[in-house]
């Protein structure tokens, strides 16, 4: 073979190699934007507007918001909204534990709601629930569980988006209580333990556009 073929011939092998490594540009743009989206409602949450609605629902709550700071197993649950849809609460399901102070029943975009829940008195069980949030017109459901096995371990959540209402799927997923941030059906999502004032644990969900 000439010189001239064997060039042709590299030339042919390089292409193909470099068709079959290089990822898709759409694709690579679309992870940065799922990760900065997360990034975002991070930020957003820990101190940015979301921040500051969190630290206004919580004072609005007060003082029907009973102080359960002593009361073993109870838990602030805080659902923040930094998507351009409102959220509505489809179901709630809670296999033990009850509301003591209830959400906001709509979530408009930018705000954020809170709720404590709490062990029933003179039970042994403790809070075991999910709740299920319609995403404005979208078709979608904002899910999200939590559950603590016992009084000495630590709140196990889940967080998802789902086609249905399906309040009970959200507990029956949680499976631990690690930092959550993921992107899942053109929403970034955050499920987060953080200390409370009011309560013996605090919980963080969050949802924002991709």
């Amino acid at each position: 073979m000439n010189p001239i073929s064997l060039v042709v011939v590299f030339a042919a092998v390089a292409c193909v190699w470099s068709a079959a490594v290089e990822p898709d540009n759409e694709e690579v743009m679309e992870e940065k934007e799922q990760g900065a989206a997360t990034a975002a409602l991070k930020d957003s949450v820990s101190d940015g507007e979301l921040a500051a609605k969190i630290n206004h629902a919580l004072s609005k709550a007060f003082p029907e918001a009973k102080d359960l700071k002593d009361r073993a197993g109870s838990l602030e649950l805080v659902i923040a909204n930094d998507s351009k849809y409102t959220l509505t609460l489809a179901q709630e399901y809670f296999k033990s534990g009850t509301f003591l102070f209830h959400p906001d029943r709509d979530i408009a975009p930018g705000d954020a709601t809170i709720a404590t829940v709490a062990p029933q008195e003179s039970s042994f069980t403790l809070v075991d629930g999910g709740m299920s949030w319609k995403i404005g017109d979208t078709g979608k459901y904002l899910t999200i569980g939590v559950t603590l096995p016992d009084k000495w371990g630590s709140y196990r959540t889940w967080i998802g988006v789902l086609d249905r209402i399906d309040a009970k799927y959200g507990y029956l997923q949680t499976w631990d209580g690690s930092l959550k941030l993921l992107s899942n059906k053109g929403f970034a999502l955050l499920a987060e333990r953080k200390e409370s004032e009011i309560a013996d644990r605090r919980v963080i969900f969050g949802i924002r556009d991709e």
